[in-house]
């Protein structure tokens, strides 16, 4: 009995974690209410199978026409797409968002040393370059077709 309450316990304290129902994300397209529903039950689904649930809803919603921010520590700007498709990937568009908030990230990080980073990395959640690094990604993001728009 204690084994099956301490896997319930985790079980919630994962899914928990990663919830998507309180990120707001704005239609574009003048979707009606039941569409919306429809739509973030969907990207909600799959996000639960990439390896970052909240970006990855993120980036389905960014696919199905709705402007959204991409739950990545390089911005907390929203996105939207320049140019929305129908046929739009959402597996495109999840690579786009993390390989520019990688980019970013590296090139912020240049400047520190090894220890550093470390220490950055593993001790404390302060950001080094903040301003740099959300430049970078707004301009990475921008040239692969998505329109950014305030913080």
């Amino acid at each position: 009995m204690t084994k099956a309450l301490l896997a319930l316990s985790a079980v919630l304290a994962l899914t928990g974690c990663t919830t998507t129902a309180n990120l707001k994300a704005t239609p574009l397209k003048e979707q009606s209410a039941a569409q919306v529903t429809e739509d973030r039950q969907r990207c909600d689904e799959w996000s639960k199978h990439t390896a970052r649930v909240l970006t990855g809803f993120a980036a389905c919603m960014l696919a199905a026409s709705y402007e959204t921010t991409p739950q990545v520590g390089s911005t907390s700007q929203t996105l939207r797409l320049s140019r929305p498709a129908p046929d739009m990937d959402r597996t495109r568009v999840l690579l786009d968002v993390l390989a520019c908030d990688s980019e970013a990230k590296l090139e912020a990080d240049t400047d520190l040393g090894f220890i550093s980073r470390w220490i950055r990395e593993n001790l404390f959640t302060w950001r080094h370059n903040t301003e740099k690094r959300r430049q970078i990604f707004v301009d990475c993001i921008k040239a692969k077709g998505f329109e950014v728009g305030p913080a």
